[in-house]
């Protein structure tokens, strides 16, 4: 079934290419009149058990059904468990211990041994094929009407600090190094073929792909590197940009998740990198305003990169409107924005 809305399609594939002309706002809100709040945790309340899928779909039509998008703005059904997010999926995929909270989801750490550790393409994995039901569900119960994002897949690092405990990986990484990249070599063997799982259903429904940042009229993913913080832009050099050089020969439009000043260590490499199309950049809670990061943003545009940027007032946008080119600039208003 073809989406309902081609024409914010077209506007986000311009986005991409950098060839739109005035900056794109992007956010959604909430309907005119009552909305529907739905409590999704309610129909999938304990890891040990599958939500009844029937209801869990009326209940996330009728949760979707209460929001609509403005400008580049398009709902999306996340890869939520209930109204969780799911962080870093390979984790579960891949046999983490997996634990629901209020409002997200996380594994308890179960490597001891990296050479012992298996890394495949388990179709019998139960977190897996609750993902796969759960994407089957969205998409059915989307009827054109909104899109449905595939699961926040991970990177090797960040997956790895979770299923080996964030210490422990930081002294392997001088300790067992050998181990940790021949472990990092055959997840990104495994990655594409639980994304191309995941597209085969989606491709069915949808045009392009969707990530759980943006839309893009190709295979596409928001790569990144949260783990990359405690890290040294040599071991970054090493460990991740093998990652993204091999991935990019299987996705085509890669935006890079770049998570707050910590990460600007590793912004050169970044840009350097042909797979990357553009960068999502948001400071965080407790940094100066966005104006004050014009010089990094600049930076970005001056190597044909598109930009995600986030304003948290009116102020933010004037800025960002007259401080940067509008061609690849997309700005959430945050006050606005409700997904």
């Amino acid at each position: 079934m073809p989406f309902d809305s081609p024409l914010q399609l077209e506007i986000l594939n311009a986005w991409w290419h950098r060839t739109n002309k005035k900056p794109l706002m992007r956010y959604v809100k909430e309907r005119v009149g009552p909305g529907s709040k739905v409590d999704l945790n309610e129909f999938w309340p304990d890891p040990k058990c599958a939500p009844d899928w029937i209801q869990y779909g009326r209940g996330l039509k009728r949760q979707m059904t209460a929001v609509e998008g403005v400008g580049a703005g398009i709902p999306t059904a996340f890869h939520m468990y209930g109204n969780r997010g799911t962080p870093m999926t390979l984790a579960y995929y891949l046999g983490g211990d997996v634990h629901f909270g209020s409002d997200t989801v996380w594994v308890e750490p179960v490597i001891q041994d990296w050479r012992k550790f298996s890394i495949k393409f388990s179709d019998d994995n139960v977190w897996w094929q609750r993902s796969l039901q759960l994407l089957e569900t969205s998409l059915q119960v989307a009827g054109g009407r909104f899109l449905v994002a595939l699961p926040d897949f991970g990177d090797a690092l960040t997956v790895f600090s979770l299923l080996r405990g964030t210490e422990n990986l930081l002294l392997d990484l001088v300790e067992d190094k050998q181990a940790v990249l021949e472990t990092r070599d055959r997840f990104v063997e495994v990655w594409p073929q639980y994304h191309q799982a995941c597209w085969d259903l989606y491709r069915k429904h949808f045009p392009g792909d969707t990530s759980w940042l943006i839309w893009a009229p190709g295979k596409t993913y928001a790569c990144q590197c949260d783990f990359s913080v405690m890290i040294s832009p040599k071991l970054f050099e090493e460990f991740v940009v093998p990652e993204i050089e091999r991935l990019g020969k299987y996705l085509e439009y890669i935006a890079w998740h770049l998570d707050g000043p910590g990460e600007l260590k590793h912004l050169d490499i970044l840009l350097d990198l042909p797979q990357i199309k553009a960068f999502q950049w948001y400071q965080g809670a407790g940094q100066p305003s966005v104006a004050n990061w014009l010089p990094v943003l600049k930076k970005i545009q001056a190597k044909n990169k598109s930009i995600i940027s986030y304003a948290d007032d009116e102020r933010d946008v004037e800025v960002l409107t007259r401080e940067l080119a509008p061609a690849g600039l997309m700005i959430v208003p945050l006050w606005l924005n409700v997904m």
